[in-house]
């Protein structure tokens, strides 16, 4: 029996049944994909699902053992995580509510935090796109910025949400603070909007993802008037560096330099658990395989400029060196200049406070150097 509806996604992780009442609490991103919310439902008959989380916020919740009280870490791109203590009202066989008990952690100072803020546009896929971007810190209004487009866009990860990113963010906010405005968006592909939203990169991986984030791009300097399209720069880590690559190889009228960290240059070298889950076996899929491996574009790269940077830890125990290093021979052989930064002692994160702090500044060297 369907307890639920819609098209809108319930989150795998958090979920309990009260067997007493006949009723299922289970977060979910029903009313705003960039959500999530504590919903509850009845099992044994039809129903609508209540909210019973605060909107304008995304929640993590915890609820006690007897379904009395539940406790909601939550935040937004403004607010930073706080945590508040609810007790649950049984009005009737349908009708259940929340009523707030206390805050269990005071509100931290933000003055000093300038958030990103939240965009959102008609894709010509026939959906909302969502993304947020960044401004300088000193921000003039009317003058046009370098742009640094900060990408994923791989399977199973959502980037753009109405929850506070202060710490995870802190290299785009470094990023913004030396005179960048900073994009982000979630194309078609990405997590949390449904196995239909999800399904086009299915044997498609590396093919049609730039098209989408180039398609946000455009749509907000339409819009706006603080991007220089003359002075893009794409630049991801992981699968994100994968499609740094892509787009530089791929769109490189729109992108004028790429950053690439840890990036994966041909399927048949990961994990296969990943690989072909998205795009089966390279017996059965060549063609799929070929299309996907960045060496296939290694031509579209110029031999006159510097237009690439990249990024790797020597240990990295997820997207081996041997993907940079495989790379970096195509990229002898074709005489292509490159930049090259290697951390011996890191793994597919870079962990160490010093590794870091070197990071952010070689990257921001080569955007002054070359965007």
């Amino acid at each position: 029996v369907a307890i639920t509806s819609g098209s809108w996604v319930v989150l795998p992780k958090e979920m309990w049944v009260d067997e007493s009442r006949h009723l299922v609490y289970f977060m979910a991103l029903k009313d705003s994909p960039l959500e999530s919310h504590l919903y509850v439902a009845r099992y044994d008959e039809p129903s609508s699902p209540i909210r019973l989380t605060e909107p304008g916020y995304s929640h993590s919740v915890q609820i006690n053992e007897d379904f009395t009280k539940f406790v909601t870490t939550f935040s937004s791109l403004q607010l930073p995580s706080q945590s508040t203590l609810y007790k649950l009202v049984y009005i009737s066989q349908n009708s259940i509510e929340s009523v707030q008990l206390g805050i269990l952690t005071p509100a931290m100072d933000t003055r000093a935090y300038t958030p990103p803020s939240l965009f959102q546009y008609p894709s010509c896929a026939g959906h909302t796109a969502y993304g947020l971007y960044f401004l300088p810190q000193i921000y003039e209004q009317g003058k046009r910025y370098p742009t640094v487009l900060f990408v994923y866009g791989g399977p199973h990860v959502q980037m753009v949400s109405n929850s506070f990113k202060g710490q995870k963010f802190h290299r785009l906010h470094a990023l913004a603070a030396e005179g960048y405005v900073v994009v982000i968006i979630d194309g078609q592909g990405s997590h949390n909007r449904g196995l239909h939203f999800e399904g086009v990169l299915k044997n498609k991986l590396g093919t049609i993802e730039i098209n989408y984030q180039v398609e946000g791009l455009l749509w907000l300097a339409s819009q706006t008037n603080f991007i220089d399209m003359s002075r893009v720069a794409i630049h991801g880590w992981s699968y994100g560096g994968y499609l740094s690559l892509m787009g530089l190889t791929q769109r490189g009228d729109i992108f004028k330099v790429a950053v690439a960290g840890a990036p994966v240059v041909n399927w048949k070298l990961y994990d296969t658990g990943y690989t072909e889950r998205y795009i089966g076996l390279p017996q059965n899929n060549p063609e799929v395989y070929k299309a996907g491996n960045v060496l296939s574009y290694i031509d579209m790269l110029p031999d006159y400029e510097t237009k690439l940077l990249l990024i790797h830890g020597l240990i990295d125990e997820n997207v081996h060196f041997s993907h940079t290093s495989a790379l970096i021979n195509h990229l002898v052989t074709h005489c292509i200049p490159h930049q090259l930064q290697v951390y011996p002692n890191e793994r597919h994160g870079i962990r160490s406070h010093e590794a870091s702090e070197h990071y952010k500044t070689t990257v921001l060297k080569f955007l002054q150097d070359y965007l």
